[in-house]
């Protein structure tokens, strides 16, 4: 009875943990996409730029329009190499730490490449005036607009394709490079790639010595044959 009453709280956490964290690693991809990409870059601006003494002619915002993709995918591969849902509260992070390491965060793309395709099924060709042609859908959503709107200038570019590669586009890039960045985890890729080579060398020198082994012991066996032979010949000598 104590066996099973001590098994039956373990069965919750193996059925619920892979849901849990996938949950959770989707929620940081989508956290990552619309959050921290864009504080980073008003922040390099307003702080670090500065201090740096780094002269800027352009804009926080446009500068993070004209380099969604980057801004986007960098610190959600960090995200996912580093393992940040380890700090989420010990009553969750214990039922999700059990699955992290297998498949669940590999997987965080799926929800934003979803929506994505969700989205790009139901466009239609705007007919906005700030668009002036028809365009294709990978074009609205993959074109990234390089002018963010201000209350001067409205017109600067159309606000609701804008929106959408905001919180469309880039959410995949980050859900992409997240899963990169946990695949680049459970495979230990920068410490493969970062290895001192002396451990190659060394393993390239085992295997270059390791086949002079069988001629060694050939040899072995051909003394042995000759002094059994010699010895045979001289007892039936005398």
């Amino acid at each position: 009875m104590e066996e099973g009453t001590t098994n039956s709280p373990n069965a919750g956490p193996s059925i619920l943990g892979p849901f849990a964290a996938f949950a959770l690693d989707t929620v940081i991809v989508y956290f990552c996409a619309l959050r921290v990409s864009g504080t980073l870059v008003s922040r390099w601006f307003a702080w670090v730029a500065p201090l740096l003494q780094i002269p800027t002619t352009t804009r926080s915002a446009d500068w993070y329009l004209q380099h969604l993709e980057w801004v986007t995918m960098i610190p959600a591969l960090a995200a996912g190499y580093l393992n940040v849902s380890r700090f989420v509260p010990a009553v969750f992070g214990r039922r999700i730490a059990a699955v992290r390491s297998t498949t669940a965060a590999v997987w965080a793309w799926i929800v934003p490449t979803l929506v994505l395709i969700y989205k790009i099924l139901l466009y239609r060709a705007p007919t906005s005036v700030l668009v002036g042609s028809s365009m294709s859908a990978f074009e609205y959503f993959f074109d990234i607009q390089r002018v963010m709107p201000t209350w001067t200038n409205l017109l600067a570019s159309d606000p609701v394709r804008l929106l959408a590669q905001m919180t469309v586009t880039a959410p995949f890039y980050a859900g992409i490079a997240y899963s990169i960045g946990a695949i680049s985890f459970k495979y230990n890729v920068l410490t493969n790639i970062f290895r001192p080579e002396k451990f190659e060398e060394s393993s390239h020198d085992d295997d270059q010595s390791t086949p002079a082994s069988p001629s060694s012991s050939a040899d072995c066996k051909k003394a042995t044959a000759r002094f059994s032979h010699s010895s045979s010949t001289g007892s039936l000598q005398s």
